[in-house]
């Protein structure tokens, strides 16, 4: 069994009721994952954006999630968990570089696994956002701000602005990168936008990025290999196609997502799920 789950942004505000009630909810689902269908194993994906290091100060952040974090330590004593990174998370990549063995989650850009003879293609989907950018195309570039604004995030939202007077204090951080927007500010501005504010408009990038998750030609472009059954996350925007193998996990109740969602996968037949209880 694999259960998949994304864009929870875990302490996404401070002080925030919503985000209190959302987070507390994460909490029972790993309470529910522990004691029913992963009490006995089995595999579980948090694909991306499971905090939210751009908005937050990410120490403050991870601590006020702790009863999470120690739920999930607890969960991968039975289930095999899987961390794979998103844009407002990506630090976690670094951190997972530097301790090696000793983190607690396998953490990846992307993940291949295979459940009842069928092959799952797992990333968070920033990837396709990249892609259906009608302006620039590049990845690197990307993946640079979205560590940067990790890095950045502070208590009070302002973490595009603080990277910009960093990148404005010293170019040598953008030292090797090609393809940079024309105007790197309003990129790392738009880039904190919500996915359906950010991805709206007449370049109909959100569209753009469904067709690039649905398309065949996704095999040359994000290295899947035929037949496998692509899962993403990133926009907030659940849908399944069966026919083109793609599935879009939605989010933990973030816009436009108004429910609790996540993917079951259960010899080789993917569900999407709403959590209730």
């Amino acid at each position: 069994m694999i259960i998949a789950v994304s864009d929870v942004h875990l302490a996404e505000k401070a002080d925030d009721w919503q985000v209190q009630e959302d987070d507390k909810k994460f909490a029972d689902f790993l309470d529910y994952l522990a004691s029913g269908p992963l009490k006995d194993g089995g595999e579980l994906v948090l694909l991306g954006d499971i905090f939210d290091l751009w908005r937050r100060d990410f120490v403050n952040a991870l601590i006020e999630s702790e009863p999470i974090v120690s739920k999930l330590i607890d969960l991968g004593q039975k289930a095999r968990i899987h961390y794979v990174v998103g844009n407002h998370d990506y630090h976690m990549l670094r951190m997972c570089e530097l301790f090696s063995d000793r983190f607690p989650f396998r953490v990846s850009k992307d993940l291949r696994l295979q459940d009842g003879g069928k092959g799952f293609y797992f990333l968070h989907g920033y990837q396709l956002e990249v892609l259906a950018n009608p302006y620039y195309k590049s990845m690197s570039a990307y993946e640079t701000f979205a560590e940067g604004l990790c890095l950045a995030g502070d208590d009070t939202g302002n973490a595009a602005d603080k990277l910009w007077e960093t990148i404005e204090a010293s170019k040598s951080a953008l030292d090797g990168l090609k393809r940079l927007p024309a105007n790197i500010k309003e990129a790392l501005n738009s880039m904190m936008n919500s996915p359906d504010n950010r991805l709206s408009g007449s370049h109909k990038a959100h569209s753009l990025v469904d067709q690039v998750a649905m398309c065949e030609a996704r095999t040359i472009y994000l290295g899947m290999n035929k037949g496998e059954t692509l899962v993403f996350g990133h926009t907030h925007d659940p849908f399944y196609e069966e026919n083109c193998r793609a599935i879009n996990t939605g989010s933990w109740k973030k816009h436009p997502c108004r429910t609790y969602r996540y993917l079951e996968i259960i010899e080789g037949q993917a569900k999407p799920r709403i959590f209730q209880n």
